[in-house]
């Protein structure tokens, strides 16, 4: 295979329109609204996974939330850091793909790639999913046609990106703001209650604490965080998607994941240290959210307003993979994994086939699922923990070239917690649907490299009978790259020919 092309000599960028200015591309506030709404939705669920796992060590496993909280906070800081810096050394964007083919090889930045793929294309289904359950639990009697609703919410979001990502970021700047600023004000409201002013969203709803609690032991308190980290899903959405800021594109994109950093970080902290303040237990059909909205802010309009506004950014934080997913696909294209036109842009410079590409695979997993959440969630976040892993070791790599031990160590920290985690999440998910993922990734992987070897094969063709001076190399080069692709291991181009016809003839039969 030739080495990955650079921008100038794509193919498919000599076939792009040219830029036609800063406004259809992201400042730092917009970039985060676009590409953060998936991070900051998941505290609606990071801090019930937390405490799900704890119950079954009944209220004294309860009482873990905030420091297990808080090695997820640390696991964030780790990771905004690290993504800070594959921002400014790797500006093109791409993310893990980027550090990975950089600094561990083809195969490992395939392998990257293809999680990031796949927790895009999950991420669509599984927050439209979520909105429209938030939805139907308002209003039981839409819920037999949740399907519906699930494609008519994907149809507008994907309708939203083909207009372009700057269209898209102002559509939602708006749903984002009224979200973060309610939780804030939960938080803040919640430090100054001695007790909950109401319990009336559990009332008559069944405790899910473990009759017979387990003891808290570090497998407990391992599972506990695994499925916290949840809520980091997305934070590397913005480093791979850094060509969508305006110039300067990487400080700007900084800033928005710095931002994204620290309103996670406040939102998941504050609402354990509310979860303990108020020694919340979760109960069946009652989101641990809607519990802490409810105790701070009593059964009013203020409750319904967090309800309402989490159902809208769970929905609308699908919007992140349409504005990661094309930029990455683009990077693929340029490198001969996936089809090149892939890499071309449309008007407001907007990946058109791979937004397109995007929602179709998101509706079938939407008919796949019936709609229903738990079909999907087992598969969620395995493919971003695989991500960050690698994103984490590709790093350590480059700070130890420049001798930036210090660095190196941070990276090689997170590169530990997130393998870690990747580890336990999918075993304790396999039966439940995670054992996909494991034929996936491999699937992508030489389904991808087989397109590139048969692009490179059919390049040397060409130039072969472009360039008679030089037809025996080019020869030799199309004879070994296409052996790659039809399993034959002998070099004689007469019997290679041979091989071929009597494949062929084979196959006709």
């Amino acid at each position: 295979m030739t080495a990955p092309t650079t921008e100038k000599d794509a193919v498919v960028c000599a076939e792009e329109p040219p830029d036609t200015g800063a406004r259809h591309k992201l400042t730092a506030v917009t970039g985060l609204a676009a590409l953060s709404l998936d991070a900051m939705a998941s505290v609606a669920y990071g801090p019930e996974a937390v405490v799900l796992v704890l119950a079954a060590a009944g209220g004294h496993g309860l009482g873990f939330t905030v420091p297990v909280t808080l090695a997820i906070a640390g696991l964030l800081a780790v990771l905004v850091a690290s993504y800070r810096q594959v921002i400014a050394a790797f500006p093109e964007g791409g993310g893990s793909y980027a550090v990975a083919r950089t600094h561990l090889g083809r195969r490992t930045s395939l392998v990257a790639a293809a999680s990031l793929v796949l927790d895009y294309v999950l991420n669509v289904a599984v927050a439209v999913t979520a909105g429209v359950a938030a939805l139907t639990s308002a209003f039981p009697g839409l819920y037999g046609d949740r399907l519906w609703i699930c494609l008519a919410v994907l149809v507008l979001i994907t309708a939203v990106n083909l207009r372009g990502i700057v269209d898209s970021a102002r559509a939602f700047i708006v749903p984002t703001a009224v979200f973060v600023g309610a939780i804030l004000v939960l938080i803040v409201v919640g430090l100054f209650r001695d007790a909950p002013v109401s319990t009336e969203a559990s009332v008559g709803h069944a405790s899910v604490l473990a009759d017979n609690a387990t003891t808290v032991g570090a497998l407990l308190l391992l599972k506990a965080f695994a499925s916290g980290c949840s809520a980091l899903t997305g934070v590397e959405a913005i480093a791979n998607a850094v060509p969508s800021f305006r110039a300067p594109a990487a400080r700007r994109a900084m800033r928005a994941e710095v931002a994204l950093g620290v309103l996670l970080g406040v939102m998941l902290i504050g609402l354990s240290v509310l979860i303990s303040r108020f020694g919340l237990q979760p109960v069946e059909g009652v989101t641990v959210l809607a519990q802490l909205a409810d105790a701070s802010l009593g059964h009013e309009w203020a409750f319904y307003v967090v309800q309402f506004a989490t159902m809208v950014l769970l929905a609308l934080s699908a919007n992140t993979s349409f504005g990661g997913l094309p930029v990455l696909l683009k990077l693929l294209a340029r490198d001969d994994y996936v089809p090149h036109v892939f890499g071309l842009k449309a008007d407001r410079q907007v990946h058109r086939h791979g937004v397109v590409w995007l929602a179709g695979v998101s509706a079938l997993l939407l008919v796949f699922s019936g709609g229903d959440t738990n079909t999907l969630v087992p598969l969620f976040a395995i493919g971003v923990f695989v991500g960050f892993t690698i994103a984490q070791t590709g790093m350590v790599l480059h700070w130890r070239a420049t001798r930036q031990w210090a660095k190196a160590a941070l990276n090689g920290l997170g590169a530990l917690l997130t393998g870690v985690s990747a580890v336990v999440v999918t075993a304790a998910k396999f039966h439940d649907g995670a054992w996909l993922i494991l034929i996936a990734l491999p699937l992508f992987v030489a389904l991808s490299r087989a397109r590139a070897v048969a692009y490179d094969a059919n390049a040397d063709e060409s130039r072969y009978l472009l360039d008679p001076s030089r037809r025996a190399a080019y020869e030799q080069s199309f004879l070994e790259k296409s052996q790659q692709l039809y399993g034959i291991v002998d070099r004689s181009p007469a019997r290679y020919r041979r091989a071929v016809r009597r494949r062929s003839s084979t196959a006709a039969r």
